[in-house]
């Protein structure tokens, strides 16, 4: 993975961290969410073609969209 590529899976992370907390809590029984994500990003990219971590990261960053999106559209409701 290249430095530019690298700096964009950083971004991606950070802002689906950021969603997943103010969306889903921190709470200690949610904890599994940012595990996941987490254990997600750290795995090793090496042999795989940069379609497939654009791919990944594309999935990451509309799920962090979706997130957001359900959130402000159920006007205040918990999910």
């Amino acid at each position: 993975m290249g430095s530019g590529e690298a700096l964009k899976a950083a971004k991606v992370y950070k802002e689906l961290m950021k969603t997943v907390k103010k969306h889903i809590g921190k709470e200690e029984h949610k904890a599994h969410f940012r595990e996941f994500i987490k254990t997600e990003f750290r795995k090793s990219v090496d042999g795989l073609e940069s379609s497939v971590i654009q791919q990944k990261m594309k999935v990451a960053s509309d799920y962090s969209y979706l997130l957001s999106s359900v959130h402000h559209h159920q006007g205040g409701l918990v999910i």
